[in-house]
């Protein structure tokens, strides 16, 4: 098993035990399983004709399993390897797989083939080499990814007609729905357009969060991100304000039900909470209990938002990851200040981390994740450590 290179990493994980993904190994695209404890991996066969799945245990790195060469096609020139997306589903306490590649059907030298989705799902929690699928599913009419859910079982994939939800735990897909149907808006179109008006996506008043305006009589929220059955939103404020340099200060932060839009947790956020924030940062700890999005954080358990953008007197913070004990890892953003911290959401004290730490790509729960650019492995003069194209760190 290669090992990671020793690094400095935060001090609550052990740089001496990381594990490391090689790029010689053809695997790529991680992904987490919180209840198994796995670090997923899609791998891509010589010829690309053939995709799998390979599962490691997230603290050693070792093979708990591996899938057979799955063929989504036919013909060679349906599909591209470097399409294809792994992604993670959980209900009940246990963990879906679930590989997914766009096709073209019937694409050949001369046409151009109809659009699809392929779809194979492996339980989390299987065994031995050689894995089958549990359910394959084609998809008509998908366009772009395939987007999990947390909580339900489930993944969206987006349709030429609006999005269809395939059930990872029975390989049943709800039909397609229309583009203008609550569930397209809040599921599909909050990763793919950020910006939303809540009167279309939901029922108007009774999901504006305490605290928040109405723009010229219509509610309106800016959608960041679906996340354990949240969709994470920001709302202008009724004090709303705006600093020398012309930016919005002053918002309000809320975690809405996805299904009905009924605020769950909202936080009330002096200062500049929204330039510095990033839809595809929104991260959920392994235990499903504390959530991050840019420079706002949730305890989902104790039902509490805080507030870590920029203001006169405070310097904001860009979130990486958040762990199980609800510490929060990321960087100083704000102009004139630098660094990066550790930081407990529960008391909000920051921990100062050393100046030769390098920050994670991703905390998700107990592991810490760093990603790397490829390189060219016929390079004579590449060093064996970049080679890595992962390295993933425990807990101490």
């Amino acid at each position: 098993m290669p090992q990671a290179q020793a690094r400095q990493v935060p001090p609550a994980f052990d740089g001496a035990k990381g594990w490391a993904v090689m790029q010689a190994e053809r695997l790529d695209r991680p992904a987490v399983a919180p209840h198994a404890k796995l670090v997923l991996l899609l791998k891509t066969y010589p010829d690309a004709k053939a995709l799998g799945v390979e599962a490691r245990d997230a603290a050693t790195g070792a093979v708990r399993w591996s899938s057979a060469p799955w063929k989504t096609s036919g013909g060679p020139d349906e599909f591209r390897a470097e399409d294809a997306d792994l992604g993670v589903t959980s209900k009940g306490g246990k963990d879906f797989v679930v590989l997914a590649v766009p096709v073209r059907e019937g694409k050949d030298a001369l046409n151009q083939g109809k659009p699809a989705a392929r779809l194979a799902v492996f339980p989390a929690d299987s065994s031995g080499t050689g894995v089958a699928p549990s359910h394959q599913v084609t998809v008509p009419g998908a366009e772009g990814g395939v987007f999990p859910h947390d909580t339900d079982g489930t993944v969206t994939v987006p349709t030429s007609d609006g999005m269809a939800v395939v059930d990872a735990t029975t390989g049943t897909t709800t039909p397609s729905r229309g583009r203008n149907t609550p569930e397209f808006v809040v599921r599909v179109k909050s990763f793919t357009q950020p910006e939303f008006d809540v009167a279309d996506a939901w029922a108007g008043q009774q999901v504006v969060p305490s605290g928040a305006a109405s723009e010229s009589g219509l509610d309106k929220g800016v959608a960041y991100g679906v996340r354990g059955g949240h969709l994470v939103a920001r709302w202008p404020s009724k004090n709303q304000d705006y600093d020398i340099s012309g930016l919005a200060m002053n918002y309000v932060w809320a975690l809405h039900d996805e299904r009905t839009g009924k605020p769950t947790i909202s936080v009330k956020c002096d200062g500049l909470t929204d330039v510095l924030t990033s839809g595809d940062e929104t991260i959920l700890s392994d235990n499903g209990r504390y959530l991050v999005n840019g420079d706002v954080a949730f305890d989902l358990q104790a039902g509490k938002g805080y507030c870590f953008g920029e203001t006169k007197s405070r310097a904001g913070v860009q979130f990486r990851g958040v762990d199980n004990s609800g510490t929060a890892y990321g960087a100083v953003t704000t102009a004139g200040s630098a660094g990066l911290v550790a930081l407990d959401l529960a008391t909000g004290k920051p921990t100062k981390l050393d100046g030769d730490v390098t920050l994670p790509t991703r905390v998700t729960g107990d592991v810490a994740l760093y990603d790397a650019t490829p390189v060219n492995e016929k390079d004579p003069g590449a060093k064996p450590a970049t080679h890595a194209i992962l390295s993933v760190y425990p807990r101490r």
